[in-house]
């Protein structure tokens, strides 16, 4: 049917065309149009690098330790821990609904 050379002589064509297309395609892609123009000059650390933070009292900032927990926590909140971890800390709610 085809003969060696004629096989031979369809993959040197076809190389060739595929190559120059592919070719053309990326020249095209690099050129597609200018590129978008960003100003980085402002770009650096905005929070400073050493902020200073107020100085509180742990006692004052944490509830938890300054009063005793309720025998029951209000309807509608989730216990902090669970009865079977920490049966002494299930009293403490962690989110309520309202």
């Amino acid at each position: 049917m085809f003969n060696l050379k004629q096989i031979i002589a369809a993959v040197i064509i076809s190389v060739t065309v595929a190559s120059v297309l592919c070719a053309a395609m990326a020249a095209n892609a690099a050129g597609a149009g200018p590129g978008a123009s960003v100003n980085r000059a402002s770009k650096a650390d905005r929070l400073p690098s050493n902020p200073v933070l107020p100085v509180t009292s742990r006692a004052k900032t944490n509830s938890s330790e300054t009063s005793p927990l309720s025998a029951t926590i209000p309807v509608g909140c989730e216990p902090t821990f669970s009865p079977v971890a920490h049966p002494e800390l299930q009293r403490a709610a962690r989110s309520c609904l309202t």
